[in-house]
């Protein structure tokens, strides 16, 4: 990844990383390069007359980064994600003979991780909240076997989830 404040100065590191690269014999492929930019101003930059893709939203050291700031993707992929990990564990999670002691354990070793990768970057707010709070009571009822229609209220008073130390 480069980051720069002005196109200029973009341009020039652009052009030094594709001349470094065919010094070693590489070469840079324009077509899965992309820029993203933070700013209202729209520019491109251009690399032996190409013009770069630009991208609002792009993935870099696990995360994913939106061009207005906001967290709606990356939430998006980390519940994704979560999801994911949990559908790998169901066989135990919902196996009406395993103990809920090791269903709960289980939930607390391998979910948490995996949903909050990165939170500590987060800017929270009531919407991030919720969308966590909602995969976290439909992962606990699908491994309780409850559903909807056995009409358990979502009280904080009851709630023993894996997730409330957010």
């Amino acid at each position: 990844m480069l980051a720069d404040t002005t196109r200029e100065s973009l341009q020039e590191q652009v052009l030094l990383w594709k001349s470094r690269l065919s010094q070693y014999g590489l070469r840079l492929n324009l077509n899965k390069t992309e820029y993203l930019e933070t700013n209202r101003t729209t520019y491109t930059i251009e690399v032996d007359g190409s013009k770069l893709n630009k991208t609002n939203c792009f993935r870099y050291l696990g995360s994913r980064l939106s061009s207005d700031g906001g967290m709606e993707n990356e939430i998006r992929a980390r519940i994704k994600a979560t999801w994911m990990r949990w559908r790998g564990v169901t066989g135990v999670l919902c196996d009406k003979r395993m103990p809920i002691c090791l269903k709960s354990l289980i939930c607390m070793t391998i979910v948490p991780p995996v949903a909050l990768y990165g939170a500590e970057c987060w800017p929270t707010t009531k919407t991030t909240e919720q969308k966590l709070h909602v995969m976290e009571i439909r992962m606990l009822r699908w491994t309780l076997g409850f559903t909807r229609l056995d009409r358990i209220r979502n009280t904080s008073s009851d709630r023993r989830g894996f997730m409330v130390s957010i």
